[in-house]
């Protein structure tokens, strides 16, 4: 039995911003074959979140995005392009669909990244959306190159599978 008081480490980033922030940590895909677990493989995990309390009760305050490893390996070069542009620019990885309901409903989530300019001031963003859904984190510069340094990490890192050997299966 583990010690309440017992600390797990796991890699982990996070950006925050006056009213919301970003996680970047490591996840897992499994695999289900007659309610056993099969197959299981690296991801990515981005987890958007606002700092502010809900205003409506069924008001989003998270939203996931999971990346396969390729994927944040290409999010990670897309901060690195956006952030060496000279102008506004946005730059955005392939949406998410997922399949809701019985009556075949869609679920589409983006994730973008930008270099901003308004009112005279400029920054960098990492916005999440799903419907009408939006969080987006204010990210300075360095955060920003960081965040893809580590997503360029987690990449490699997480690029892994665990399969059931079959007796009679080559391993």
């Amino acid at each position: 039995m583990k010690n309440a008081d017992e600390l797990t480490r796991y890699r982990c980033y996070e950006i925050f911003s006056q009213s919301s922030g970003v996680e970047i940590r490591d996840a897992v895909k499994s695999h289900e074959e007659n309610g056993r677990v099969v197959e299981r493989a690296g991801r990515i995990q981005l987890r958007f979140f606002k700092l502010t309390p809900k205003t409506k009760p069924d008001e989003v305050t998270q939203i996931r995005f999971i990346c396969e490893p390729d994927e944040a390996f290409a999010l990670a070069l897309m901060i690195g392009q956006v952030a060496g542009s000279s102008v506004p620019c946005k730059e955005k990885l392939n949406p998410h669909k997922f399949a809701v309901g019985e009556l075949g409903g869609e679920t589409v989530t983006t994730l973008a990244v930008e270099k901003w300019e308004r009112g005279g001031k400029s920054g960098y963003a990492l916005t999440i959306g799903r419907g009408k859904d939006f969080i987006s984190v204010a990210v300075p510069l360095t955060k920003f190159l960081f965040a893809a340094e580590f997503l360029r990490s987690f990449a490699t890192e997480q690029c892994w599978v665990e399969r059931v050997s079959r007796r009679g299966s080559p391993a």
